[in-house]
């Protein structure tokens, strides 16, 4: 694209483990520290005559810009969100380009990949226990196979059409409309008795529900909280404190779902569309005068996945702790097994 666009520049390749520049920066791959080390250890400095460098907008949830310029050289700035803006975003000051090259989008594309991504990851979690069903419930595993990609699929195409909020309620929604479907279809076509009917449909709106639930997770633009995706409740809160605010205008610039706007005679920001905030914290992470008001943390996702995923790390974390306060032998100690000389000739790990 770079290329392509007769960009002259360089890239600098930031390894964040294979996962994409929003989730990255959410989860601490894609950090300040990571940017120092970067430019500290690439040799980027001696290859240009200038110290100007541009950050995909989205790792703003995890690179403070005002720390980054203060620990080098270097002048940084976020362009757009899309590479594909990257030479139109370059041509203006930051604080011109047009919004809507920093928002997401969910095109319909993105939306298809999306639910394919879905119906593995429902079919990863869902995988053991259908197993366990088929053995008294004769097809129910390979019979729902296809009924989860078909699901998840049409909860992301359909996700902008379907009534209700994001998460739990969509996905009943879409529920019932596949549900009513199927009941047209079994008693016209394949002819199934009342119970197999009842059956496959209290499983088809059971599993839309979940599918509905987990969707938003994969998805730029819905927080995966859990209050928001089942009850409906929403339990974010965002708001910028006047008389904290600067004006640097960096929290329009860096927020992907045109929460904020900066207003010119005032010099001051406003959240101007607060339910649309997705909790990612890249305002809170890039305001320099603590002025955003709020009540969540960068990167917290309740989504099943990350639920398992952060479960993990903390059992790994508590056991690492555990280990590190145990008592190690020195190389004077005169005992084995359960030493009980109080600690006097061993060293604690650091």
């Amino acid at each position: 694209t770079l290329k392509s666009d007769g960009i002259d520049a360089w890239l600098l390749v930031a390894p964040t483990k294979g996962i994409n520049v929003w989730c990255a920066a959410g989860g601490g791959h894609f950090s300040t520290d990571t940017g120092v080390s970067i430019l500290n250890t690439s040799g980027i400095a001696d290859m240009v005559d200038h110290r100007r460098l541009i950050l995909p907008q989205l790792s703003a949830t995890g690179i403070n810009i005002w720390d980054l310029k203060k620990r080098t050289e270097w002048e940084p700035r976020f362009g757009p969100v899309d590479i594909k803006n990257f030479a139109d975003d370059l041509r203006k000051e930051a604080t011109e380009s047009k919004k809507q090259y920093r928002s997401v989008e969910f095109s319909l594309c993105d939306r298809l990949v999306m639910g394919s991504n879905l119906a593995f990851s429902s079919l990863l979690f869902l995988i053991v226990p259908l197993i366990i069903a088929s053995i008294w419930i004769n097809g129910v595993y390979w019979k729902s196979i296809p009924l989860i990609f078909l699901l998840s699929v049409l909860s992301s195409l359909l996700v902008f059409r379907l009534p209700g909020g994001p998460g739990a309620r969509k996905g009943f929604s879409l529920g019932l409309l596949v549900a009513a479907s199927f009941v047209i279809i079994s008693q016209t076509v394949w002819i199934l008795s009342p119970w197999e009917t009842t059956g496959w449909t209290g499983w088809i709106l059971l599993l839309s529900t979940y599918i509905g639930y987990e969707q938003p997770s994969w998805s730029p633009l819905w927080r995966s909280d859990f209050k928001e995706l089942i009850l409906g409740v929403k339990n974010t809160n965002i708001e910028v404190v006047q008389d904290r605010c600067i004006g640097c205008g960096l929290c329009e610039i860096v927020c992907p779902a045109n929460v904020f706007e900066f207003h010119s005679d005032t010099k001051k920001s406003f959240v101007i569309n607060f339910d649309a905030c997705q909790a990612c914290g890249a305002c809170i992470e890039n305001c320099p005068n603590e002025a955003i008001k709020n009540n969540f943390e960068a990167g917290v996702c309740s989504c099943p996945t990350c639920g398992i995923i952060n479960t993990v790390k903390s059992l790994k974390t508590t056991r690492q702790e555990k280990e590190d306060q145990e008592p190690v032998a020195s190389d004077n100690c005169r005992h084995s097994g359960t030493c009980e000389c109080g600690g006097k000739e061993h060293t604690q790990r650091q």
